[in-house]
């Protein structure tokens, strides 16, 4: 991840969302197993029907198309395109 700049990567997620070691692991398990979310990104879902988002990021900067861009809590049904349960 890039240091950014207040609109995407890593000073744009600490001011905008907070940054803290639950943040760091919520981001490494969204990348690391979490699914396609349809927004260029990756997020976590319950394991319940429906799917509920409960945590995304979206990757590509203008510095790089493979660097974080934002990460943050959602509270919402999965978007089209996502995991099915």
């Amino acid at each position: 991840m890039r240091c950014g700049t207040s609109t995407w990567g890593w000073k744009h997620i600490k001011a905008g969302h907070g940054w803290d070691s639950t943040m760091d692991r919520k981001i490494d398990a969204a990348i690391g197993s979490g699914d396609p979310n349809g927004r260029g990104g990756y997020s976590t879902y319950t394991h319940q029907c429906p799917n509920v988002e409960k945590f995304r990021t979206i990757i590509g900067t203008p510095a790089g198309s493979n660097d974080l861009l934002t990460a943050y809590k959602v509270d919402q049904p999965a978007v089209a395109g996502a995991a099915p349960c």
